[in-house]
């Protein structure tokens, strides 16, 4: 018998309860609150008017001016961010606590969380077959979020042997956007023709949050002796043996090398990576990722 996916909302509810306090004091004081409070930077100094907010009133330059002043305080507008995230049928892996489909849904979470905590509102748009199969436009409440998530699991997997084109996606990603903003990319970033075009593009007008999910049996098999390997895209099997040396070398080789060559791509696209695996914790990396500035991006 499967196991029950948890619903959306016990999925956002086990988020919260993770990150509550573990971000309190890290993200205040970046930016400007969208509401008046004590802190607040003043833009203009004019009389008081029927209907401000007495909490606006300058006692001292009320006094030596006679007449009622206040301190307006300069609100930062709200910012919009979008998120693409990748369902495709590679997302469905995962050995340690949970697959990557379901990791990709709990960061989901996260990065609304940390963006609604900033009052900003959030966008998402869900591919499994190379085009944005699911769009939700961006909201700032609660619900929305839940939404997000739901709109997750309303996505069906595409049958085995139908890769994914992560390219198509985020070429559609870019067509949806209409202002500038932030743009958080969930997926595993399989090494696609064309993938570096297509993110050079679309981070010239946006600022880019690249988050890699990963499996730690992706870059570390254990012995086992021999067994069958299934891509679970194409559905191609091949037979290797994991006691041998050789393979285990190559192996590590090979996934050390696809590391350096995604790596070095999100650098030339400017985009700052995070990576998110099965086995680790990614709450407080996703908060750093959300406060450094972005990488200088090379000429493409």
């Amino acid at each position: 018998m499967e196991p029950v996916a948890p619903s959306p909302d016990a999925v956002l509810r086990r988020v919260e309860l993770r990150i509550g306090r573990r971000l309190d004091g890290l993200l205040q004081g970046e930016r400007r609150g969208r509401r008046p409070g004590p802190g607040s930077e003043h833009a203009i100094t004019r009389p008081y008017a029927p209907g401000d907010d007495v909490r606006w009133l300058d006692w001292p330059l009320t006094a030596r001016s006679g007449e009622p002043m206040v301190r307006v305080p300069e609100l930062e507008p709200v910012l919009t961010a979008w998120a693409l995230v990748d369902v495709s049928p590679s997302m469905a892996f995962g050995t340690v606590r949970t697959t990557k489909r379901d990791l990709a849904a709990e960061v989901l979470a996260g990065l609304g969380v940390v963006l609604r905590r900033r009052g900003d509102r959030l966008g998402v748009a869900v591919s499994g077959t190379g085009k944005l199969d699911a769009i939700l436009p961006p909201r700032g409440d609660r619900r929305g979020l839940v939404a997000s998530l739901a709109l997750m699991n309303q996505v069906p997997t595409v049958e085995t042997g139908q890769r994914m084109s992560l390219v198509d996606a985020i070429t559609g990603m870019g067509r949806v956007l209409r202002h500038r903003g932030l743009v958080a990319i969930v997926s595993d970033f399989p090494m696609q023709e064309g993938l570096e075009q297509v993110l050079g593009a679309l981070g010239r007008r946006h600022e880019l949050l690249l988050i890699e999910l990963r499996d730690p049996r992706e870059r570390d098999l254990p012995v086992m002796g021999p067994i069958t390997l299934r891509d679970v895209e194409s559905g191609r099997r091949v037979m290797v043996d994991t006691a041998d040396p050789r393979f285990q070398e190559r192996f590590r080789q090979v996934s050390q090398e696809r590391d350096r060559e995604r790596r070095d791509l999100f650098r030339r696209v400017g985009g700052r990576h995070l990576v998110a695996s099965t086995d680790t914790d990614w709450v407080l990396p996703l908060t750093v990722a959300l406060r450094r500035p972005s990488p200088t991006r090379r000429a493409l």
